[in-house]
């Protein structure tokens, strides 16, 4: 894509490459927001892939912007740990609610042991049918030929359907989920839809008291969903002894979906800036497992993931000390140009879509990347009978955050 010379991220390219190495900070959320990080991150990976920032809005922290690097961490959990928090902020120790993901073995396999076959192969294909039956009524229901907002009507609707399957949550409690879910991954702040992180704990008392209903009603039971899992595994059925680690790991799997949702309304954002990858899917449907990976790709629905350094250690020739904050930047190393050639295009006949980091690797790869691959397979593939193309009709509205690359409103106009 070509940008006029005083666009916002041209503006940002000729930023990034005069601005002190030693200068630049790709925390801040609102050059995500914007859409303008991309010169930022680039200049890093040609000149200081691992590139220490040593003041920020959380404090020093090292990037880790190239693929090759941050796989490489991925795999090392032993010098780069998850344990106490994956994310560059820091969570108040009064507030801190543990889950697996924020475990290192043995601990975090017995508990992801325990969740694994209610995500795994034969419970996604089992829930393939209701769900597709459920994205041909959302998608039945969109008015054609005038404006709405997609994250509303598709995308939050699709991942609240799919996250109550998963937890067999009761439907006419379903509509609460994405409200929990966004309280989650959204930092208190004055104006935010939580202000406070006082606030935030009193709401999710209120979620972990519903999970606690469900729980004793499902302990001894052999059901297939999420929570009768964690109830009746031996690792993690004594959780409600600890109230913080259970709304923690629910919560944590709750959340993941947050991420589906950035791709189902990255998709339509994808294909809308680049027509010709919209017009080869119509003609070759059989590129859509590839598309929904370069969405993944391009979208990178999470945007980072946080490590602490267990010792004193070495990286892309940098010494980390004991301690140090190292943030593994998802959106950087998938657009990394040693990997994918011009990384910024959306390409759906990829040949190495599916080696994108999105789903992260090691010990902590993303337990629910079938759920999200098989909820972006079934809505393009029903889409496509369905509508002649999907356009924005307004720049779609990003959130200012570093952690979820997701959209408050993507307004689009549906044709047939």
């Amino acid at each position: 894509m070509t940008h006029d010379a005083d666009s916002p991220i041209t503006q940002a390219t000729h930023e990034a490459d005069r601005v002190p190495l030693e200068q630049i900070n790709v925390s801040l959320g609102q050059r995500f927001q914007s859409e303008t990080v991309g010169p930022y991150f680039a200049r890093l990976r040609r000149d200081d892939p691992v590139h220490w920032c040593p003041d920020s809005a959380y404090g020093p922290y090292w990037s880790v912007t190239r693929y090759a690097d941050l796989i490489a961490v991925e795999k090392n959990h032993k010098d780069f740990s998850s344990a106490g928090n994956v994310i560059i902020n820091d969570v108040p120790p009064e507030f801190d609610a543990p889950a697996f993901a924020t475990a290192d073995p043995p601990g975090h396999t017995a508990e992801r042991a325990a969740v694994a076959p209610a995500l795994g192969n034969r419970r996604v294909s089992a829930l393939e049918d209701e769900i597709r039956r459920e994205i041909g009524l959302i998608l039945d229901a969109l008015p054609v030929g005038e404006p709405f907002d997609w994250v509303e009507r598709v995308s939050v609707e699709l991942t609240t359907q799919m996250v109550a399957a998963l937890f067999d949550f009761p439907r006419d409690e379903r509509h609460l989920l994405p409200y929990w879910a966004e309280v989650l991954v959204t930092d208190p702040a004055p104006g935010a839809l939580v202000e406070s992180w006082g606030q935030r704990a009193e709401i999710l008392e209120v979620y972990l008291a519903r999970i606690m209903e469900m729980w004793r009603a499902r302990a001894g039971e052999c059901g297939r969903d999420i929570i009768s899992a964690l109830a009746n595994a031996p690792a993690t059925c004594a959780m409600p002894q600890d109230p913080k680690h259970l709304i923690g790991t629910v919560t944590m799997i709750a959340g993941a979906n947050e991420a589906a949702r950035g791709a189902l309304s990255g998709g339509v954002v994808a294909f809308d800036r680049f027509p010709q990858a919209w017009e080869q899917l119509r003609a070759e449907p059989s590129l859509i497992p590839n598309a929904a990976a370069e969405i993944v790709r391009w979208q990178s629905p999470i945007i980072h993931m946080r490590r602490t350094t267990t010792r004193d250690t070495d990286l892309g020739g940098k010494s980390i000390r004991k301690g140090e904050k190292v943030v593994l930047w998802y959106w950087s190393a998938n657009r990394d140009e040693a990997v994918f050639e011009d990384g910024e295009a959306f390409r759906i006949d990829r040949p190495n879509a599916q080696r994108h980091a999105g789903f992260g690797s090691g010990v902590h790869r993303c337990l629910g990347r079938r759920v999200a691959d098989m909820e972006m397979r079934l809505l393009w593939e029903e889409i496509l009978p369905r509508f002649r193309r999907i356009r924005l009709c307004a720049p779609p509205e990003r959130l200012a955050s570093n952690f979820s690359s997701n959209y408050r409103r993507v307004m689009v106009v549906a044709e047939r």
